[in-house]
């Protein structure tokens, strides 16, 4: 178990360190040039588990809670916990967001992972979400984003019956197999790596079993070398 506790003030930091000590957790303390101190402190165990006494923890967390209150004498406006970090799992469960943020799943293993000649394809199982398609470390689709396939193909505001269809991208099936449902004309999707389609199995939820009934012409280029 670690923690990591900025202030700016070095004697609270000197204040706090009984606590620490009581639990045998080892510091490092950072003068950061005019924006605080940062201290580490780290558990004696803390590469010897993978899995801490949460109730040990939460006892931690208060004594410094009321450490805290007592050194700055009273002056906390408020307290905010944020979960901790779950390290040295099996499987990665935390994926970053197109926005920067960082996600933590309930993922509890690894379905298919290979490399195409474009991208590292990861396919992960979330108890919540089902499984979940990674690609090159973004989050593209999940079992449970039916709605949202349908909700950027405009379903039931856009009338593709009869119509030329083109879908750039989709190597994972989800847009086409909502769209033949629709009764359009024709559909022409272009897929840079159609290794994409290979491991849409596991999706079925989100993306039907059309690629495996496809009818028409299929052109798959060999990978090749520049821009």
């Amino acid at each position: 178990h670690c923690i990591v506790l900025h202030t700016d003030c070095p004697s609270t930091v000197r204040g706090l360190q009984s606590i620490f000590q009581e639990q045998e957790m080892t510091e490092t303390v950072h003068d950061t040039e005019g924006h605080g101190y940062l201290a580490t402190f780290i558990g004696k165990n803390d590469m010897q588990h993978s899995k801490y006494d949460f109730s040990v923890f939460s006892q931690l967390l208060n004594a410094l809670e009321k450490k805290l209150k007592s050194l700055l004498h009273g002056n906390i406006m408020r307290v905010k916990r944020l979960p901790a970090l779950t390290r040295g799992a099996a499987v990665d469960r935390y994926w970053p967001t197109a926005d920067g943020r960082l996600v933590e799943y309930d993922i509890d293993r690894v379905v298919y992972d290979e490399d195409s000649a474009y991208q590292n394809i990861k396919i992960l199982h979330s108890q919540q979400f089902g499984n979940i398609l990674i690609l090159n470390g973004d989050v593209n689709l999940a079992e449970s984003d039916l709605p949202y396939t349908q909700a950027i193909m405009g379903r039931g505001k856009e009338n593709y019956t009869g119509k030329e269809v083109l879908i750039l991208g989709g190597g994972d099936g989800g847009i086409l197999a909502e769209a033949v449902k629709l009764k359009p004309k024709m559909i022409t999707m272009v897929e840079i790596s159609f290794q994409d389609a290979t491991c849409h199995f596991p999706l079925w939820p989100a993306c039907g079993s059309v690629l495996d009934n496809l009818k028409g012409d299929s052109k798959i280029p060999e990978p090749h070398g520049g821009t």
